[in-house]
């Protein structure tokens, strides 16, 4: 007697989409399109996902067809695999298949899909009555890209919101290489209507709605004012480890709190492949770990994902805040707005950038699997994990260092070792190289002044960061040579009322040092809320 096969979905995974799939209202239609000799791997993939889909939910109706047939004829399918959702209805396709992180697109596709429900706020759903034109939406995405799944759900949210107008085709970039190069969309999300490309990277809603809307790339602007303030205790500008924890220290305290993250909630953190030195984990996923705090502080507060933060103004003892969406008026505010990596400002970064120049491997590395040629520029802690990760998914990687010597941690130098990573001493990138896409690099010796050129097909750099204090320098916060925030120990900045904590103190940039800031910072707000320090003194 031959045993049962395992099944594809383990038996704790179905009960957890068991209870996603539970909130589907109306039964949804889709159409799995594959070709036996293309993208093999993938195709197996989707059949035995909606296989059994299909018997989690009833109302999950897949079927499954071939490249070539009639219904492939009639909605003009040529890529394999290629799902429609819905396709009498609406015009959403998924042009490869749903794994890794694109899983969560794929169910919140479904969900409303058969609601007609989208995760639209009011404002944009108001705005898109505007629209009169036909649009065609294209995301191109891959399965390990964190920032991915929400771009990609807005751009479907669009296409259910505007049947007949609007479609959205969410592009794998591994699975259909050929169309990411047609694109030059080698760095996800990137986000191209009618063919234009309006979005390199996560857009907030307002921002892509008012891209829709225009079909070119747009900025933030202000909300306007006369919908009315939001009064609240603490405004918290960021969403990484020292936001989502100083959001729960503050609520617990009784403080009114909102959470404004411009882009995604977890910061850098979400974009490391893997952390191994937060205690109570071993090993575990950067993004894993900031849903598991995020989960934890919305439980608490209000976190708003996409709502940036465009100006702060003083009004006696209060603040007034207007971000892209609202008008806030907060009796404090905690700047934990992080740091962003760092540029090398050479020729050809700029111009490649998206185009083999990646600040993120957890993004963009999935690209370059079956062994192409990258560099990771740096030497601390972030180019050694960054190098690491992408060794373990079938890159050939190697490291660029101007010194003789890494800066990173001795176990991570000690992986590099064992993984037979090359490191390439005393050299710095003096350019990048490329036509439509980086073809190599230019390299010094920061010793003998020697050049040569290194062909690759990618560069990811991991120099360090450059702290995110643009408000900060507005409201004239006091910072060091480097543009750091300066605060006391309460995390008190030289404003009183302004705060920060993070990584935009510089220092230590640990998740677990953040952490504690974030704490340590929400409680200095409740004591000062509470019994003014600067009154204090006056007396």
């Amino acid at each position: 007697m031959k045993p049962e096969k395992e099944p594809f979905i383990s038996e704790d995974s179905k009960k957890i989409l068991k209870k996603e799939l539970d909130n589907l209202k109306e039964p949804v239609d889709i159409l799995i399109f594959t070709a036996k000799e293309v993208n093999k791997p993938f195709n197996e993939f989707s059949i035995k996902l909606f296989t059994e889909l299909s018997g989690i939910s009833d109302k999950i109706l897949s079927k499954f067809e071939a490249i070539g047939g009639d219904l492939a004829n009639k909605y003009d399918v040529s890529r394999s695999p290629t799902l429609l959702i819905q396709p009498d209805k609406y015009n959403i396709r998924l042009t490869g298949a749903p794994a890794g992180e694109e899983l969560r697109t794929f169910m919140l596709t479904l969900i409303m899909a058969s609601t007609g429900m989208t995760i639209l706020s009011e404002a944009s759903r108001k705005r898109l009555a505007d629209l009169k034109d036909k649009r065609n939406i294209k995301v191109f995405v891959s399965p390990t890209c964190p920032y991915c799944p929400i771009q990609a759900a807005i751009a479907v949210a669009v296409a259910i919101e505007k049947a007949g107008l609007v479609s959205t085709e969410i592009i794998e970039i591994y699975e259909n290489k050929d169309l990411a190069a047609k694109y030059n969309a080698f760095s996800v999300p990137q986000v191209f209507i009618d063919d234009h490309l309006v979005g390199l990277g996560l857009q907030p809603e307002e921002v892509f709605i008012e891209e829709v809307i225009t079909a070119a790339p747009v900025k933030t602007r202000p909300v306007d004012t006369d919908t009315g303030k939001k009064e609240i205790d603490l405004l918290i500008i960021g969403a990484g480890p020292a936001g989502l924890t100083a959001a729960i220290y503050a609520e617990r305290s009784g403080l009114k709190t909102v959470v404004a993250e411009k882009s995604n909630i977890g910061g850098q953190v979400a974009i490391t492949p893997v952390v191994e030195n937060y205690p109570g984990f071993t090993k575990i996923g950067g993004k894993t770990l900031m849903d598991m705090m995020a989960q934890q502080a919305i439980q608490y507060t209000d976190i708003h994902e996409g709502e940036e933060v465009l100006e702060i103004q003083k009004t006696g003892d209060l603040f007034e805040i207007k971000t892209n969406r609202t008008l806030y008026s907060a009796k404090a505010v905690l700047m934990t707005t992080g740091a962003e990596s760092k540029k090398l400002d050479i020729p050809g970064e700029k111009e490649f950038q998206g185009k083999g120049v990646s600040y993120c491997a957890a993004c963009d590395g999935y690209f370059f699997k079956d062994n192409k040629k990258v560099i990771v520029i740096g030497g601390g802690n972030t180019a050694a994990t960054e190098a690491l990760y992408l060794k373990n998914i079938g890159v050939d990687v190697s490291i660029v260092h101007r010194r003789e010597a890494l800066r990173a941690e001795q176990f991570l130098q000690q992986s590099l070792a064992n993984n037979n990573i090359p490191i390439l001493w005393n050299a710095t990138v003096k350019e990048i190289l490329g036509d439509k896409f980086v073809t190599g690099v230019i390299l010094e010796n920061t010793v003998d002044k020697a050049e040569k050129t290194m062909k690759i097909d990618g560069v990811f750099i991991a120099i360090g960061y450059t702290p995110n204090n643009d408000l900060a320098k507005k409201l004239g916060v006091e910072s060091d040579e480097e543009g750091y925030i300066k605060v006391d120990p309460s995390h008190r900045t030289n404003i009183k009322g302004i705060y920060a904590a993070g990584d935009i103190t510089g220092g230590l940039k640990q998740i677990v040092t953040a952490v504690s800031q974030g704490a340590v910072s929400a409680t200095s707000i409740f004591e000062d809320i509470s019994k003014p320090y600067w009154k204090k003194k006056q007396e």
